[in-house]
């Protein structure tokens, strides 16, 4: 069999491309959506409409008989298509082709007029997905729509983020009769209704660098303790946070590692705990003053208040109340893979997160950070010491030094 995956376009017939009608044409099946359908039985009698487990299985039930199948598929091939499962789970038998069509990106970037060049994509359709990590550290941002995420849900989404500064242009049914472009801020859109398969632009010219270092004036202190920057950078650095990373913060205080975190965790959130009310505040007015609103800061005492966070890659402890056993416990159960950072002054603290993380067969590295900053007196500067600060590693493996 030859199968041939060709990208539809955004959906009028008029914009398939020259080689997608020849290959619907000289198919002797094509495979499609239903909303795809309808036209394409002007250019091919035999359309079936399958979904994209059924498209796959038929094709690999049919692999070694001698004929051409086309599937039509919305969009562009390399754009969150069908034809990437198809290519993952295709029987080697198989002669495979794709043919590119005109995305609803390309499409609708022209329709408003602005390059994409320089555009963050997401797709937010049919996943349990927030677009607040990207509007946060990006300019623009390109997000495909549908499921339970509609883009008035996203509008929504984004004034309760407090991102109401934000330009949306909302293309709906593009290329079909009943095309509808809409440009406004989130408050402008929230009530509005938009079809399934929606398409977005978000801009936002107020976004946050995301690679910048955030500096102990950054934020607002209160009557918090806060981890200082060096310490800081350090414990955020060994975490190794990448950007779709779940990370939880457990004893946020004034939320300086936090909004740290956040900016590493970028396509993410990151989940805190506090169990002071004041702190819970403090957080907050430090997100605004950062910009880093992909958080969730929830008032409780871990490990009870992490039951409804979901599963953490990345974990930073910098107050456990005494129930450090508990809290890595119930974390490494909802996953096994996640990589600890507890940070510790006394020497108390110390003994009893090694001794924990071995008893909980985590490896453990120690780094001793000895921060000295410089002060002024008189013409000189003099290099005064803080008290010295363990950060402790801790995973069920640890990446061997070279």
């Amino acid at each position: 069999m030859k199968a041939i995956v060709a990208g539809a376009g955004p959906g009028a017939l008029s914009d398939y491309t020259g080689r997608a009608v020849n290959a619907v044409r000289e198919a002797d099946i094509v495979l499609t959506s239903d909303r795809l359908s309808e036209s394409l039985k002007e250019l091919n009698q035999d359309v079936r409409v399958l979904g994209v487990m059924d498209t796959v299985h038929f094709i690999n039930e049919h692999a070694n008989q001698d004929f051409t199948v086309c599937v039509l598929a919305s969009g562009d091939t390399g754009f969150y298509s069908i034809a990437s499962t198809i290519a993952k789970r295709i029987d080697p038998a198989v002669e495979l082709e794709f043919i590119s069509g005109i995305g609803s990106l390309s499409y609708f970037a022209a329709k408003v007029k602005m390059g994409y060049e320089n555009m963050k994509l997401c797709s937010l359709h049919g996943k349990e997905k927030s677009v607040i990590p990207y509007v946060c550290y990006n300019e623009k941002v390109f997000a495909l729509t549908g499921g339970s995420i509609r883009a008035h849900d996203i509008a929504t989404s984004l004034l309760n983020a407090g991102l109401s500064n934000v330009t949306l242009y909302i293309g709906e049914k593009l290329s079909m009769e009943g095309e509808r472009i809409v440009r406004g801020t989130p408050a402008e859109v929230a009530d509005l209704i938009f079809d399934d398969l929606t398409v977005m632009i978000i801009e936002n010219k107020d976004y946050v660098n995301r690679y910048k270092s955030l500096r102990d004036e950054d934020f607002v202190r209160g009557k918090s303790p806060m981890t200082k920057a060096a310490v800081r950078n350090l414990s955020v650095a060994a975490l190794e946070i990448e950007p779709t990373d779940v990370v939880y913060d457990i004893g946020a205080g004034t939320g300086s590692v936090t909004c740290a975190m956040a900016l590493k965790a970028a396509e993410s959130v990151v989940y805190a705990l506090e169990k002071e009310d004041y702190a819970v505040e403090l957080v907050k007015e430090n997100m605004e003053k950062t910009g880093a609103r992909n958080i969730c800061i929830k008032k409780a005492t871990a490990p009870d208040g992490l039951a409804e966070f979901p599963a953490a890659d990345k974990v930073f402890i910098g107050g456990s109340t005494g129930n450090l056993k508990e809290i890595i416990d119930v974390i490494l159960k909802k996953n096994d893979r996640t990589v600890f950072v507890i940070t510790a002054v006394t020497l108390e603290t110390i003994s009893q997160s090694i001794e924990v993380c071995k008893e909980l067969g985590l490896e453990t590295e120690v780094i001793c950070a000895n921060i000295s900053t410089a002060q002024k007196l008189g013409r000189y500067n003099l290099m005064k010491a803080e008290n010295p600060v363990y950060i402790i590693k801790g995973a069920k493996t640890l990446e061997e030094k070279h």
